[in-house]
């Protein structure tokens, strides 16, 4: 793979983690509002280290594909 096919790779995954974590974000506070705190809490864990995750990969301070010693 070259080097431009790999960051097309990272966004990609970034942009569709982006996706899932904002899912995951809306249903848990929506949750919340229902008074159902465990699934609302894990909910918006979940969807912050997702987001926190896809952030990585969009900046690209993180590359899956390097080739790590």
């Amino acid at each position: 793979m070259h080097k431009g096919e790999k960051e097309r790779l990272n966004i990609g995954i970034g942009l569709i983690l982006l996706s899932v974590a904002l899912l995951f974000l809306i249903s848990g506070m929506f949750l919340r509002k229902k008074r159902k705190k465990v699934c609302s809490n894990s909910l918006l864990i979940a969807g912050t280290l997702i987001l926190s995750a896809s952030l990585l990969l969009l900046t690209g301070l993180y590359d899956p594909y390097a080739n790590h010693i």
